[in-house]
């Protein structure tokens, strides 16, 4: 949700500059300067304010300021959501990137700051051909203005004003745009590729999932205009400076038909050519560096520092990970441990099965996941047809054996935040070989600071074991 939720005040933008790509010639100057802002400005501030509903119901709000001067960068998000008693859960986090250096500053645990590696970016939206493609589509439509829209679908109202009404009757061009803005964005912040879902499979309902926002992920077969309305107000220099409205959008759904999403928004551009980013501080957010974390050096390209003794203690954690999943450990000959850009990875391997076990820790050594590879359920993501049946679904006392077996599990790791999990879900089912695979999700937006994922197998002969357990923190 956070990755979503801090880009999609600036999303909305690109989709204001795709409208206006529909629009007559006066709104081609508010196209070229939106996606100029966003896409190729290397100094300027930005603050956004988001408020999601589904169905009528709110269920997130994001709050984001965004800096961007030279190759330093500033992102700060604040989220609000609903709790079931009435009150209302906060978190967000700070980032500060320097070249290739980032610092990280997350709400969930105030007072300490973590290090780690980005790719150098000199402007709010990193521009990649991909990305690029997408605005000449916008821009090659131009032509097709008044074909598609008419003339009134984006007025001029003022020396610098722009006005966007679009409703249910937009063509269906435009809707295939939006579609495709929203996959390009779903496939960057969570690598969530669309190719790989069946567009007639099923896929449970938005509810059955940790949180809404992974719902509309997992259950969206794409949207349609239902109302858009949007003011645009541009500085002298033709930016945009200020922009609000409101997005309505009918959600295709697998299995519940459309479902109604509304986003209504404000942002603001501003200090375009003038903002000032000073070199990270510490001091100046009350931040100390986390135990076993590491500081950039200045001008290189950081690596996590790994030495014996933080090899030792990952290997050992990582070995009393997977003692206890089911697996077979004594006949494992290797274990190895390497950094692989993104994670430290154990991998566990040489057993007699030809599984290895990888166990993936950030770049601090603290534990994120673990992940048997090959796996055959993760082998049939791309074969739905017969993968996922929710309508098969898990005799109750199946069920209940495989919940025993992880919260077991939980309690032999001494996994400290087992008595938060509360809700275990069944999020699909997949059949192959005789062996049944089972993706269970405890409701993370039960709690703050999250909930757990996990893949157990259960052979024909009733055996269990853990493939894969992911916790979910911080929403």
């Amino acid at each position: 949700m956070k990755k979503l939720a801090i880009l999609i005040a600036a999303v909305l933008l690109v989709l204001i500059a795709c409208a206006a790509a529909f629009a007559n010639d006066t709104a081609v100057e508010l196209y070229n300067s939106t996606t100029t802002l966003l896409f190729d400005n290397n100094n300027m501030t930005m603050n956004a304010s988001v408020d999601f509903s589904l169905d009528g119901q709110w269920f997130k709000t994001a709050d984001i300021t965004i800096k961007q001067d030279g190759n330093r960068t500033y992102h700060k998000l604040h989220l609000r959501s609903p709790k079931k008693d009435g009150t209302e859960r906060e978190n967000g986090y700070t980032i500060v990137a320097e070249g290739n250096a980032l610092y990280l500053m997350e709400d969930f645990t105030p007072g300490i700051f973590r290090c780690g590696t980005v790719g150098d970016r000199r402007s709010a939206l990193r521009n990649t051909v991909e990305s690029q493609q997408l605005i000449d589509l916008g821009r090659a439509l131009i032509s097709q203005a008044d074909l598609l829209l008419g003339k009134d679908a984006i007025t001029k109202t003022a020396d610098r004003t722009y006005r966007i009404k679009l409703d249910e009757h937009t063509p269906e061009l435009v809707n295939g745009i939006l579609n495709e803005a929203i996959r390009f964005a779903a496939k960057r912040y969570f690598n969530f590729n669309y190719d790989l879902y069946e567009a007639d499979g099923t896929y449970s309902t938005i509810s059955n999932y940790g949180t809404t926002t992974q719902g509309i992920l997992f259950c969206m077969r794409g949207v349609k205009v239902r109302n858009i309305e949007i003011t645009v107000e541009t500085d002298e220099n033709g930016y945009p400076a200020h922009a609000e409205g409101t997005v309505s959008l009918a959600l295709e759904t697998a299995e519940e038909g459309a479902r109604m999403l509304d986003i209504t928004f404000k942002a603001e551009s501003s200090d375009i050519g003038r903002t000032m980013l000073k070199k990270f501080d510490p001091k100046d957010y009350n931040v100390t560096l986390a135990k076993d974390s590491f500081m950039p050096i200045d001008g290189e390209e950081v690596q996590p520092a790994q030495n014996e003794a933080l090899n030792d203690q990952m290997c050992l954690e990582a070995m009393e990970m997977w003692q206890h999943t089911g697996f077979d450990m004594v006949s494992s000959t290797s274990v190895s441990c390497e950094w692989n850009g993104n994670y430290f990875v154990v991998r566990i391997s040489g057993a007699k099965d030809g599984i290895a076990k990888e166990t993936y820790f950030d770049e601090n050594g603290r534990f994120c996941f673990i992940q048997a590879t090959p796996a055959e359920w993760i082998d049939g993501v791309g074969d739905l047809n017969e993968a996922y049946d929710f309508e098969t679904g898990l005799n109750a006392e199946t069920d209940k054996k495989a919940q025993d077996f992880f919260m077991e599990y939980l309690d032999n790791i001494h996994y400290a935040r087992k008595n938060e999990v509360k809700d275990l879900q069944v999020q699909w089912i997949y059949v192959k070989n005789g062996s049944t695979y089972v993706m269970y999700e405890d409701k993370a937006e039960e709690h703050d600071g999250g909930g757990v994922c996990f893949v157990i197998r259960i052979s024909a002969e009733k055996e269990m074991r853990i493939e894969d357990f992911h916790p979910i923190l911080n929403g």
